[in-house]
């Protein structure tokens, strides 16, 4: 939750974006299971299960919204690094040493707090003043795209669990528990010699 938090103060608008997508796929989720009952209605335990499943939606949202921000924001990261270097080194090819690596991320963490929960150490190693700075865009690129595929897989968890919850809380009008069949309560004819009467061949002799 503090990852929420701090993604929420660095951009608002993914509390918008996130219970906006939220919304959608919580149609699209009753939509199907109505698409495949037909005859379905909703239970109150279908309902309360809803809402949990949009709540939980709605966080894992908010952090992908945010991540994708965070990512779009590396290339302001890279400028800042490349300031600092800049101040501390005279040439560009200048190697830069693992301690001072983890000096220049620790002042990245203080001009930008919410890169402390996507730095386990500035344990960059073989990299010059040149390119240092590309080196740690692209590993914040790589932490959040990790970091969305695991949200988009707690989103697929909590929306399978769900489907399973719904299919056994719905009721359907007709009784069964299947897909609902058009035209399956009309009745059919009966195949074979017993879909009409057999009349005797004595019957159509006039009596005389």
């Amino acid at each position: 939750m503090n990852a929420l938090w701090e993604i929420l103060q660095f951009s608002i608008s993914s509390l918008f974006w996130g219970i906006l997508i939220a919304a959608v796929c919580m149609c699209l989720f009753f939509f199907a299971i109505k698409g495949w009952w037909k005859n379905a209605e909703f239970t109150i335990i279908t309902y309360i299960m809803g809402f949990v499943l949009f709540v939980l939606l709605s966080v894992q949202c908010i952090m992908i919204c945010g991540a994708i921000k965070i990512i779009s924001f590396t290339d302001i990261v890279e400028e800042k690094t490349q300031e600092i270097l800049d101040m501390r080194y005279v040439s560009l090819d200048s190697s830069v040493s693992i301690a001072e690596s983890e000096e220049v991320i620790q002042l990245l963490i203080d001009e930008f707090p919410i890169f402390e929960n996507y730095f386990g150490s500035g344990y960059f190693m073989g990299y010059t003043v040149e390119t240092l700075p590309a080196a740690i865009g692209d590993e914040i690129r790589s932490f959040m795209r990790h970091f969305i595929f695991r949200r988009l897989l707690w989103c697929l968890g909590f929306v399978v669990v769900s489907a399973i919850i719904a299919i056994k809380t719905i009721s359907i009008n007709n009784g069964s528990g299947g897909r609902t069949r058009e035209g399956a309560g009309r009745r059919q004819p009966v195949g074979g010699d017993r879909s009409r009467p057999r009349v005797s061949g004595h019957s159509h002799r006039r009596t005389r």
